[in-house]
């Protein structure tokens, strides 16, 4: 049965750790922060603290960087005088690093071989994905296959032939290409049964974004949550861009975790004026503020605190919530780096939409739903992942941006890089003609991609290819095809205007008009959002959502999550690829 949300009271209570929100780089205006402790926290120390509380994933992180670039001499040290049963959380740890390091994964195979017993007392002792992932016995050739994907789709070097590859197939081609072609009804479909229906006599107008960003900032202030002034910067296309510092402050405990973690995050606003970068940037920092959650008590219970609604946690097996008749959203709905094997984790309630036009509830694991969610319990994926989290000025603005942030990193993830889909854009509207001919004038060669996947949704890649043969790249998808394909623009990590000019582009690209791009979009949020419920429920995906309020901030936030669709384009180490991605690169280049 599903554990008590009362909070379990650790062996022995440890002092409060206190972790720095550290910034370790900066990828394509993309900031990565690790969580660090105190810097006079010895590795000996670290390893002592991880014994007592072995699913810290913030403090295994840390001694797993350090670890993983061990000179052999040192690590081969380290086994020789562990005892795994007595330390199984070191023991995995160093199994870890050695795995990650090449020049360390000799001294693992040269280690007598622990016990069945103790093995799996060492494998039960980490959070991180690692011992899961490398048990999968088809983890090099996905790691072969995210190599020529990765080179395609963010180099966009030519795909070869399946005859010519020295690695074999992913999946059956013969059973991947067998299915239809599209989903039984698109986007389109779903927008023309709705505008058979009556117009909304008075539907909802987002207010100006000068108003947006006045109301968020104020309330930001109001809580301490901004740190800094607000700044120009000129790292993408955009012609306005700013960034602001923001305070982050958590309190855990939890279980046999008990930690703060404090520092400064930044957010990016981005936009055709300076009242949309700046509405940009200080709903992100809503957004962002909502997300990075303290957990603690009340009234005896866990919960995620200083809710707009209360968020109770409860701990449990999903085995255990099935068995006592719970509707649950499966780990392994949602694509995962590493299988989930039915370990206890912290679940909260979220909805999902049913056939009256109301809702049902939903459990999610509370670590799908929230930023550097750090619990006492296993960790799902290699990294902490923003896709689906938005804000708005009503839920259904809100819910609209989570599911088409998911959709356009579906498409990222799943259609490959194609010549023949790309194009020059160019537009009527003097405006934005002006500011393509800038660029152009400057030297910046800008191109897009069309990435519109089997959904029908609109979803766009802007890329320049910078003078040493590197490609920038932003995406954006929407219902309105021109919003989309503007968004990608603006998000695209290439310095302007002073920047320089780039590489020479693509040659002889066909022109298409901003004008003409696809607009399925209706008259309201709440009608888009009914659109893209009712595309997501006939093609048996239905949305879950959970609603992250901040209770002092007040603006919606919600991270939506939808089954079987992909939420990270990285293509890095832990990568598993798709079979839609395979499908699509057999029907271009099999």
């Amino acid at each position: 049965m599903p554990h008590s949300t009362k909070p379990a009271a650790p062996a022995a209570a440890l002092p409060t750790l206190h972790y720095r929100y550290a910034h370790t780089s900066t990828e394509a205006t993309t900031g990565y922060f690790a969580c660090e402790p105190p810097a006079d926290m010895t590795f000996e120390q670290g390893l002592d603290r991880l014994e007592a509380a072995p699913l810290d994933e913030f403090l295994h992180s840390h001694l797993l960087r350090l670890a993983a670039v061990f000179p052999p001499e040192r690590m081969s040290a380290q086994l020789d005088s562990l005892d795994p049963a007595a330390r199984p959380a070191t023991a995995a740890l160093l199994r870890e690093a050695c795995l990650l390091n090449p020049d360390l994964s000799g001294l693992l195979a040269a280690a007598p071989a622990p016990t069945p017993e103790t093995l799996a007392a060492v494998e039960a002792a980490t959070p991180h994905i690692a011992l899961r992932w490398h048990a999968q016995p088809d983890r090099d050739l996905h790691r072969a296959w995210c190599e020529v994907f990765r080179d395609n789709m963010h180099n966009h070097r030519m795909l070869p032939q399946l005859e010519d590859m020295d690695i074999p197939p992913l999946y059956d081609p013969a059973e991947t290409l067998d299915g239809p072609e599209h989903p039984v009804v698109t986007a389109a479909d779903i927008r023309a049964l709705l505008s058979m229906e009556p117009r909304e006599s008075a539907p909802w107008q987002r207010p100006p974004s000068h108003e947006t960003a006045s109301l968020a900032l104020e309330r930001l202030v109001e809580n301490g949550i901004i740190a800094g002034v607000e700044m120009r910067h000129e790292a993408s296309l955009s012609p306005i861009a700013l960034l602001r510092r923001w305070n982050v402050d958590m309190t855990v405990r939890c279980g046999a975790l008990d930690y703060t973690l404090k520092g400064e995050g930044t957010t990016y606003g981005r936009g055709l004026s300076l009242a949309d970068a700046r509405a940009s940037y200080a709903m992100e920092m809503v957004e962002r503020a909502s997300s990075y959650v303290s957990v603690g008590e009340i009234k005896g219970q866990l919960h995620v605190l200083d809710r707009a609604t209360p968020q109770p946690l409860l701990h449990a097996r999903l085995s255990e919530l099935l068995a006592d008749g719970r509707e649950v959203l499966s780990p392994h709905s949602i694509p995962l780096e590493a299988p989930y094997q039915d370990q206890p984790l912290y679940w909260l309630a979220g909805h999902t939409p049913d056939d009256t036009g109301g809702s049902r509830p939903v459990l999610v694991p509370a670590q799908m739903a929230y930023l550097f969610c750090n619990l006492d319990e296993i960790a799902l994926f290699s990294a902490s992942g923003s896709t689906g989290l938005a804000t708005g000025n009503i839920m259904a603005e809100a819910k609209v941006a989570a599911l088409t942030e998911i959709l356009e990193r579906d498409a990222e993830a799943t259609v490959p890089y194609d010549r023949s889909q790309c194009f020059r854009l160019v537009t009527d509207d003097a405006r934005l003609q002006s500011l393509l001919d800038d660029y152009a004038g400057r030297g910046i060669h800008i191109q897009f991609q069309d990435l519109t996947t089997e959904f029908g949704v609109p979803c766009y890649k802007c890329f320049v290819v910078g003078p040493r043969g590197q490609v920038a790249r932003g995406t954006g998808a929407g219902l309105s095809g021109r919003r989309a394909v503007l968004s990608a623009m603006t998000e695209t990590p290439f310095a302007y205007p002073n920047g320089g000019p780039s590489g020479p582009g693509v040659r002889g690209l066909p022109e298409r008009k901003l004008e003409d791009l696809p607009d399925l979009a209706l008259e309201s949020p709440q009608r888009n959002l009914a659109l893209l419920e009712t595309l997501f429920a006939v093609n048996r995906m239905a949305p879950v959502y959970v609603e992250l309020t901040h209770a002092d901030l007040e603006f919606p936030v919600v991270k939506a999550l939808v089954p079987g669709l992909e939420s990270t384009a990285d293509f890095d180490a832990w990568s598993r690829m798709s079979r839609r991605l395979f499908r699509n690169y057999l029907r271009l280049r099999g």
